[in-house]
């Protein structure tokens, strides 16, 4: 069966919303006393339910009926004496059954029924001595309904608030209870692969190691490192995505090249577990209006969960398929499976299936939150089948199909990356082991690399040293990297060209890249940076608006 799963991001405490302040001050006491333990206040009705009105109509005119039959036995030691008295007592009672409407039924059938069996109006006395009375009775009787009525609605209100505020203390201990979890599965996360990284470094820093024991140490920091920015990210873009914060560039894709990019993004994790992907698409090529680089992600997360829950050399299947509305996209695999209980809250966010110490698979329990939300950011839906534990699992995404207009190419993966031009690039970098292997990595393509620690050594430095770039760390002591870019900029307004300025930093909002960009940085880098990537800028490959997985 599938399942249209319903997504709530995050579990939002908060009072339920009230007509006045005063309501508001009694929720927010209620919640306090559901906490502390103090009992609720008594319920004073109505006991017959609001739409129930024949039954709570019908009620009134019984008790006014059972208050007269009672009266009338009492007429023998009362004789005509207080007619009305016990019918008082029958306003309160129709009032606590079936609330004001009934209370006042009562009040006017009851000086009728006294009248008349009760009394011998207008033979007992002067006339208008009854009237008053009936006059009397009647306000009392008007005054005890709109009394009952506002004592019941101030006890319903406080009753409905106090179950509101039972259910968010509930979802407070939940959210309290998953924070825990969550924050054990961060600190489990970020200790593996830290672990590795210090056993190379010691090792790699005894010296005598021979060059393949170097070629594997620096191949283990590179996939440690990607997993440790992996799940920086994952968690940046949780909240930048649920604020709003994410922009999308939208363009005409063709599905089948969304799917290579995705492929060729988590074809290292499939030849580690030695699995294949099976891609089946229709003879047409279909199109969708999407960001390329949110919909690779997409992708790439569905496959990597496909990957990590299937056993090794398993077959993931990939199918694109499509009608006249919609562009579909399904991921097959053969692995874990999902259970029933856990389907609904698939797509919940930093729920994972694996609760095991040994954590297998891994991960913060992100990426399937992320699938969604940006599915949804395109205007499309997402849904999960599967048949049970161990019965393999498919995700399906529909998206609105888009017609390619004419002369638009599709946009297909890049090509292989030509030699590089030596560049001279200036860092300005205050952690000397960044700023080391920095240069080292950027060496690697035969760029011309100069140091400096601070910022005034920097722009010391840029008096011989013409760079083409200059990349700069923000938190330099002194004088920071704000400060250092304006006088950069100064200093070359009347030359013909001048460096590009790149932004170094660890904070990586979009606040962070927007202020870089008015300072007059050129591009904004949020560490730690893809070296890939850093060397695609470095070579004027790529843009160097910002790297960070952000966008807008």
């Amino acid at each position: 069966m599938w399942a249209a799963l319903k997504f709530e991001p995050t579990v939002t405490l908060g009072l339920a919303r009230c007509v006045d302040d005063k309501e508001l001050m009694t929720e927010a006491r209620l919640l306090s006393a559901v906490i502390n333990g103090i009992p609720a206040p008594t319920y004073i009705g109505p006991l017959l339910r609001d739409d129930a009105v024949a039954l709570r109509y019908g009620a009134s005119i019984l008790v006014v009926l059972a208050i007269g039959g009672a009266r009338a036995l009492l007429a023998p030691l009362l004789g005509s004496q207080a007619p009305l008295l016990p019918f008082v007592l029958g306003v309160f009672l129709c009032a606590y059954l079936g609330g004001r409407g009934p209370a006042l039924l009562a009040s006017v059938l009851s000086p009728v029924l006294a009248t008349v069996f009760f009394t011998n109006w207008p033979a007992d006395g002067p006339p208008m001595q009854w009237v008053a009375h009936v006059v009397f009775f009647l306000l009392i009787a008007v005054l005890s309904s709109v009394l009952m009525h506002e004592l019941q609605k101030r006890s319903r209100a406080e009753r409905e608030a106090r179950e509101i505020a039972a259910s968010h203390a509930n979802a407070l201990r939940e959210a309290d209870r998953r924070k825990d979890e969550f924050l054990a599965m961060l600190a489990h996360e970020l200790r593996n692969p830290l672990a590795p990284i210090r056993n190379v470094a010691y090792v790699l820093s005894k010296g005598g190691a021979d060059p393949a024991t170097v070629r594997r140490s620096g191949q283990m920091i590179e996939r440690q490192a990607s997993h440790l920015t992996h799940l920086v990210d994952d968690l940046l873009d949780v909240a930048r995505i649920t604020r709003g914060r994410v922009a999308l560039h939208r363009e005409p894709l063709s599905l089948d090249t969304v799917v290579d990019a995705a492929l060729e993004t988590v074809q290292p994790a499939l030849d580690s577990r030695h699995q294949s992907v099976s891609v089946r698409q229709p003879g047409e090529k279909i199109f969708v209006e999407g960001d390329s680089m949110r919909l690779c992600q997409v992708l790439a997360n569905l496959l990597t969960n496909a990957s990590k829950y299937s056993p090794e050399r398993a077959r993931i299947d990939i199918v694109i398929d499509g009608s006249a509305v919609d562009a579909i996209v399904e991921v097959r695999d053969p692995g874990a499976g999902i259970d029933a209980q856990l389907l609904p809250h698939l797509f919940d966010l930093f729920l994972q299936g694996d609760r095991t110490l040994d954590r297998a698979q891994g991960g913060l329990g992100v990426g399937l939150t992320i699938v969604k939300l940006l599915v949804e950011m395109h205007g499309g839906t997402v849904e999960v089948h599967s048949a049970g534990l161990g019965k393999g699992s498919e995700f399906r995404i529909r998206l609105p199909r888009t017609q390619l207009p004419a002369g638009i190419p599709s946009r297909e993966i890049p090509e292989e990356r030509p030699p590089v031009r030596p560049r001279r690039v200036l860092i300005i970098e205050d952690n000397a082991d960044a700023a080391e292997s920095m240069r080292a990595l950027l060496r690697t393509d035969g760029h011309h690399i100069e140091l400096a620690y601070d910022g005034a050594a920097g722009l010391a430095k840029l008096e011989d040293f013409r760079a083409d770039f200059v990349l700069l760390n923000i938190g330099l002591p002194r004088m920071d990297g704000f400060m250092v870019a304006h006088a950069i900029r100064e200093r070359f307004a009347l030359a013909a060209r001048r460096p590009k300025l790149l932004a170094l930093t660890g904070y990586g909002r979009e606040d962070d890249r927007t202020a870089a960009l008015k300072a007059g940085f050129d591009g904004h880098l949020a560490k730690p940076v893809d070296p890939r990537r850093l060397l695609q800028i470095v070579a004027d490959e790529a843009p160097v608006f910002s790297t960070s997985r952000q966008s807008g």
